[in-house]
């Protein structure tokens, strides 16, 4: 039985020479949509994948992660007409096997995937696993993705920490938490760049679209293994104790402990740091914010324990030590929506 081989490239005439060359050594499934793509590899296991780098609406380096995500052991080789060191470096540490040069040498490709096919199954032959890889690849991910909400993601993982720890939180709970803080926004692939970063207000049809991302992250994460817990988070970021957030009006104690507290320091971010509509908001207007919405957005116990921190030390909770010290200027008010002052917007 041949090999089977996914191929991927938005230009038709490049697929329909791939797929005519790569024909007599392998089965050949061959598409012009990355959407598409990420479709077949959640639901048919393939050898090997062939993308192309540059895709729109999908980058090639998005649906790498994407596929690296349903099927972590998969080997993907890349395409690209743009060739520089920081592009093979950026493909590489995403998980990439090879990366190939445009114009294409078609009388080389077919060896180049046997070669990341038989790379492939050593690993799985000796036991290693790309999981740590994947979570890290997905990590960088979401702030590749959306540039200007740089350090957001580090921070909220660094006080999802501090507050987990306050209130008691498991080791167990502590790890689910650690891990959704660093992706709760890895749904962010799924939304088009031009609204993502759209440097104004949204209209409500895009915010509709960015309302869909913690869905589109619960997909991402739904084929790994032991991301069950970690996925529900994700999925609940933006609920809310009243029943009354997206993008599935779960509430109350149906959202788990760790998801509860993502929310909250979710949103604290969100109001301790510079937005573009917005300066960061002082102390005082942050705690009567929480203080407020204590038993309708926020757990009152969990807001309780968490102002408690806040009174403490306001400044050691926003100034947390992060890898990276982006001023996170990328959520949006919304034309017609509901957002107060930025806690709700979805790009927070």
């Amino acid at each position: 039985m041949k090999p089977a081989v996914l191929v991927v490239d938005d230009d038709p005439a490049i697929v329909e020479l791939l797929r005519s060359h790569l024909s007599t050594d392998f089965d050949v499934v061959a598409t012009t949509d990355p959407w598409r793509a990420s479709e077949l590899a959640r639901v048919r296991r393939f050898d090997v994948h062939l993308y192309d780098l540059s895709m729109d609406p999908l980058p090639g380096l998005e649906l790498l992660l994407l596929t690296l995500a349903a099927a972590p052991d998969t080997p993907v080789v890349l395409m690209t007409g743009e060739p520089t060191v920081e592009r093979a470096v950026e493909s590489l540490r995403a998980g990439a096997t090879d990366l190939l040069l445009k114009p294409l040498r078609f009388d080389s490709i077919a060896e180049t995937l046997k070669k990341a096919i038989a790379k492939a199954s050593g690993r799985r032959r000796d036991g290693s696993m790309r999981l740590g890889a994947v979570h890290d690849a997905l990590t960088r991910a979401v702030e590749a993705k959306d540039p200007t909400t740089s350090g957001h993601g580090e921070r909220v993982r660094h006080l999802c920490a501090v507050v987990g720890t306050a209130i008691g939180l498991s080791r167990r709970e502590l790890e689910i938490l650690d891990s959704a803080a660093a992706l709760h926004d890895i749904g962010k692939i799924g939304v088009p760049d031009a609204v993502l970063c759209k440097p104004g207000a949204l209209t409500p049809a895009e915010y509709e679209l960015i309302k869909r991302h913690p869905e589109v992250g619960g997909r991402i994460l739904e084929p790994i293994p032991g991301m069950d817990e970690v996925r529900r988070c994700v999925v609940a970021h933006h609920e809310r104790w009243d029943g009354k957030g997206y993008p599935n009006g779960t509430g109350g104690r149906d959202i788990s402990t760790p998801g509860r507290v993502l929310i909250l320091a979710e949103v604290f971010d969100a109001l301790a740091h510079a937005r573009s509509y917005k300066p960061a908001w002082p102390r005082a207007q942050i705690e009567t914010f929480f203080v407020e919405r204590s038993g309708t957005h926020f757990d009152p116990e969990l807001t309780t324990s968490f102002l408690d921190l806040l009174r403490a030390d306001f400044e050691k909770l926003v100034h947390l030590p992060v890898a990276s010290n982006g001023n996170g200027n990328g959520a949006h008010k919304v034309n017609g929506g509901n957002g107060n002052g930025g806690a709700h917007s979805a790009h927070a």
